[in-house]
């Protein structure tokens, strides 16, 4: 027999405060039990609370979250500051390889919320539609929002995670802070991993299971916070800092001046040509950035970083069999991209 929405409201609501009384968690058997209903059915609504984002499961057992937690205050703000956030959104469907239930239905909350206060909702809605077209991923859905959630309520969660060189392996994580890259559109995670008991930094892409667990914990205070990255190119951080120095040619010199790309650059001309000189703690992310402006950027030191260089170039060059020492690249779409004007 079908029932209302509002008579299955009142089973989610009734199966969620049943859960907050028993802070010890329940199973799917116990709840049934409790409230008479059919497992599969309460099976189906634990699910639905936990795509709310309300409850999460520990073994065989089911748990509330925090009700303190579940909304944030609201927020008063001028239009000007709304279309920053649309810039934000626009940054955020970008950044993300995969779709992503959670980011898209705040857009389309935000969108409701400024469909008359800033005349931008329009934009934001597409937005979050453009975000829906993305690939589906359920286990990186899964994920994504299971790693939300323990940062959110301080929840440690149980992770396997397949780096890009070795094996699998699990271990109890604390997250601390959260990361955006640009470098392959990614997110990741930095925290304490119990099993090198240490810092750690996670990229989200590469773990394959997350499930939350009862597990408090606490932020150091001495965690630096956002602080921890300054050494870093965009997420390889460390205590210890290289200097880094780049020639840029004549062609894109104007162009690399027109943004702070770090926040250790120092520019100095050299005639024609323009001298960057970097302090980072490594170069793993900082070499795609050197690879995109081709023959217009030349490393000068560290002399390992220009050696690599050079050998991936004459790697490139057999790749496309160049034999000849005179250059025709067409660099127009190039200059098109980075908005050089010729002549």
């Amino acid at each position: 027999m079908r029932i209302s929405n509002d008579e299955k409201e009142q089973r989610l609501q009734r199966i969620h405060v049943t859960l907050r009384r028993h802070p010890d968690g329940l199973s799917e058997s116990d709840v049934a039990d409790m409230l008479r209903l059919n497992r599969r059915t309460v099976y189906n609504y634990l699910h639905e609370l936990f795509v709310k984002g309300v409850v999460y499961k520990d073994g065989h057992s089911w748990f509330a979250l925090p009700a303190d937690n579940h909304a944030i205050r609201p927020l008063d703000l001028s239009a000007e500051q709304a279309l920053t956030l649309y810039l934000a959104v626009r940054l955020l469907v970008k950044q993300h390889s995969y779709r992503s239930e959670i980011a898209e239905t705040a857009l389309q909350k935000l969108a409701q919320v400024l469909v008359e206060d800033a005349g931008i909702s329009d934009n934001i809605y597409e937005a979050s539609l453009a975000l829906s077209r993305k690939p589906d991923a359920p286990e990186y859905s899964r994920v994504f929002r299971t790693i939300l959630q323990s940062y959110v309520y301080r929840r440690k969660v149980m992770i396997t995670y397949h780096p890009l060189h070795g094996n699998p392996f699990e271990t109890s994580f604390a997250p601390y802070l959260l990361e955006p890259s640009p470098i392959g559109f990614t997110t990741y995670v930095m925290g304490w991993s119990d099993v090198v008991n240490d810092l750690r930094t996670f990229k989200i892409e590469r773990i394959t299971d997350a499930q939350l667990t009862r597990d408090e914990y606490r932020i150091p205070a001495d965690f630096p916070g956002l602080e921890i990255l300054q050494s870093a190119w965009s997420i390889f951080h460390g205590t210890e800092v290289q200097q880094v120095q780049l020639r840029f040619s004549p062609r894109v010199a104007r162009r690399v001046r027109e943004t702070q790309w770090h926040d250790s650059q120092l520019l100095a001309a050299d005639g024609s040509h323009l001298i960057m000189t970097l302090e980072v703690a490594d170069t793993t992310d900082l070499k795609p950035w050197i690879r995109s402006w081709g023959a217009d950027c030349e490393v000068l030191e560290p002399v390992e970083l220009r050696n690599e260089m050079i050998g991936e170039t004459r790697a490139l060059m057999r790749l496309y069999r160049i034999e000849a020492k005179t250059d025709t690249v067409d660099h127009s779409r190039f200059d098109d991209m980075w908005g050089i004007e010729n002549g």
